[in-house]
């Protein structure tokens, strides 16, 4: 029987993606990419991004350096070089517009309202801790959750199996007594899996990939839970 339900942050509670859009070309307005259309910064800001990230969940660098390199490696395509500490607070300036835009789903809160009712509810993000914990609590969402597990704190980020087992550790509760509900199929979905643990994804970008618990948007969860 299920008792838990773990659910990712970033694109599955909260739209990063907005909240990212939003950010980057404010960005790249404040300093001057004159010549490159809001789409292509973001394209080219997505894709350092991903590589970047990617690295770091390999342990290649911390999470703080990558988010140094994105900003380093971003002026560096587009032919401008920064220093490190110049980088340092081009990426807080960056943070500061992000946060700004930060916004739920509009299902959010009705799909976390019923299901406090059957179930004890955590979250497992990666990321920085303080972060992650401001975005929950500026959107008002902290309440729900008995457990906030962050990648940074424990040293184990997602897909890593570790993080799955500490934070079924931290509910009280067996791998197969919990679900994973995220956006990204191999770092949540597949990562829960392999921990145990039932996997719903959410698959907001339509890929193409074939999976048994997926869904389209958090409403859609009643069709794999009573609720």
């Amino acid at each position: 029987m299920k008792k838990v339900i773990f659910f990712d942050l970033d694109d599955t509670l909260i739209n990063s993606r907005y909240a990212e859009y939003n950010a980057i070309s404010e960005f790249r307005r404040n300093n001057k990419f004159d010549n490159i259309t809001d789409g292509d910064f973001c394209k080219t800001w997505k894709e350092i991004t991903e590589r970047l990230y990617n690295q770091y969940l390999r342990g290649d660098f911390s999470f703080e350096e990558q988010r140094i390199r994105r900003i380093i490696e971003t002026f560096s395509f587009y032919g401008r070089k920064i220093s490190i500490e110049d980088a340092k607070e081009k990426f807080e300036e960056y943070l500061k517009i992000y946060e700004k835009n930060w916004i739920l789903f509009d299902d959010t809160i009705d799909v976390l309202e019923k299901l406090k009712l059957k179930y004890k509810l955590a979250v497992i993000s990666n990321g920085d801790g303080k972060q992650q914990m401001d975005k929950i609590v500026q959107t008002g969402i902290k309440k729900y959750f008995q457990e906030i597990i962050i990648s940074s704190e424990i040293g184990s980020a997602k897909p890593n199996k570790k993080i799955f087992e500490v934070s079924c550790e931290r509910m009280n509760a067996l791998p197969e007594e919990c679900i994973m509900i995220g956006d990204k199929f191999h770092v949540d979905i597949e990562g829960a899996i392999n921990a145990g643990l039932m996997g719903i994804w959410i698959d907001r970008k339509n890929e193409d990939l074939e999976y048994k618990y997926k869904i389209k948007k958090l409403s859609e969860i009643s069709k794999f839970l009573n609720i």
